[in-house]
């Protein structure tokens, strides 16, 4: 009798194992399903020539790009998705791009983004970028169908109050000018307090890139990455690479200009360079790359930057954002190059704050004004834990 009561309790322990491994195989199951709606561009808009189901184009105002939904742009099926741009005359990101609602039982996951391209005359870049949005007033507007302004208005968060902020953010920009097919994947960690995804598929400079074959999936987040001490986290530094990893702030003006330079370097061959005077408003240009790993929260970073300056009627300065779970913070450099200036280091320290998704290194100045703005060499380094509380950091903004 002893031994068949044995025999009972390791038959339903081992029914329950399979109905726990059959549960977790039907959850990875639902995680896999494709978030995208018409994935391959195939469904078409009805009533429009091209326009395909799920799907939004940037908005340039210019005759110069073409978005298309063709056969030529198809790597499976019986058409894709296509941007060709003719001019640089005013620095535009095109895109096609589709957004994704996020509902907290998709906090804690890992989003992977799989997309086939292929580039056909690029001069500048084609990219990938998968965004996270904390979005209060995007979030109300889809709710209460009406226009996003008009949620603002309702909400008391129009204009500067507008609480939306980025909590996770992968882009992966591609040069080559010719390309047959190539499979390209992100994965980006969906943070508490996310509101909804954004995928885009664009391009930077003239050219064509076609898109096809698209597929977003959650799945069991991947322990971040551990972040070594006194180490530059920094791609591409120096600018070596021509800025690839870099992303690039550039007021949509004529004749401005952002790009690296071999014109006295602080060091290497390539810094970066940028002019541009003409425009009705005056905003905030540079170049600036996120660290998009969790696991800087509750750090102590150190940023630097070599930056040089002619004839420049505004200051170059040095800005860490900090995007968290409940809001976001900034600390900016008190150093400032201005005027005409050789190679001068800026640096900034500062606590990241313990519920911090990411963090944003930027090298800017305010544009467009008269004059020229060079960086160089910059530095993003973990110097250990954050300081106690109440202890003071750099100036706050």
């Amino acid at each position: 009798m002893p031994r068949s009561r044995r025999s009972l309790r390791l038959t339903l322990g081992g029914l329950l194992s399979l109905v726990a491994l059959l549960a977790a195989a039907s959850g990875a199951a639902a995680d896999a399903k494709n978030l995208l709606v018409n994935p391959g561009f195939e469904t078409g808009l009805e009533g429009h020539g091209w326009m395909p189901t799920g799907w939004d184009t940037s908005r340039a105002g210019t005759e110069t790009v073409l978005f298309s939904r063709d056969q030529y742009s198809a790597h499976s099926g019986s058409v894709g998705g296509g941007i060709a741009n003719a001019s640089v005359g005013m620095p535009l990101w095109h895109n096609w791009s589709q957004t994704v609602p996020v509902t907290p039982d998709m906090w804690g996951k890992d989003a992977e983004l799989t997309v086939w391209t292929r580039s056909n005359g690029v001069d500048g870049r084609g990219y990938v970028l998968l965004q996270a949005y904390r979005d209060t007033v995007g979030t109300m507007a889809r709710k209460w169908k009406v226009p996003r302004e008009v949620a603002g208005r309702r909400l008391g968060l129009a204009g500067v109050n507008d609480p939306l902020i980025d909590v996770g953010w992968k882009r992966e920009p591609f040069t080559d000018r010719e390309t047959d097919w190539v499979q390209r994947t992100l994965r980006l960690y969906v943070a508490p307090s996310t509101d909804y995804l954004i995928v885009r598929f664009g391009i930077f400079g003239s050219g064509q890139v076609m898109f096809d074959d698209a597929s977003l999936t959650l799945g069991v987040a991947e322990r971040p990455a551990p972040l070594p001490l006194r180490t530059n986290l920094l791609a591409d530094p120096g600018f070596e690479q021509g800025a690839l990893p870099w992303e690039l702030s550039i007021p949509i003006y004529p004749g401005f200009t952002a790009e690296p330079d071999t014109r006295n370097p602080h060091s290497g061959t390539y810094c970066f360079h940028f002019n541009g005077e003409h425009g009705l408003v005056s905003g905030r240009a540079g170049v600036s790359q996120v660290i998009g790993n969790r696991s800087i929260a509750g750090k102590r970073i150190k940023f630097s930057a070599w930056c040089r300056s002619d004839s420049l009627r505004s200051q170059v300065f040095l800005t860490l954002y900090f995007h968290r779970r409940v809001g976001s913070n900034s600390e900016v450099s008190p150093d400032r190059v201005t005027g005409t200036m050789p190679w001068t280091q800026m640096t900034l320290e500062a606590d990241v704050p313990p519920d911090t998704f990411e963090v944003w290194a930027l090298l800017e100045y305010s544009a467009p004004v008269a004059g020229h703005a060079w960086f160089d060499d910059a530095s993003l380094e973990i110097l250990g834990p954050a300081k106690p509380a109440g202890k003071p950091t750099a100036n706050r903004r």
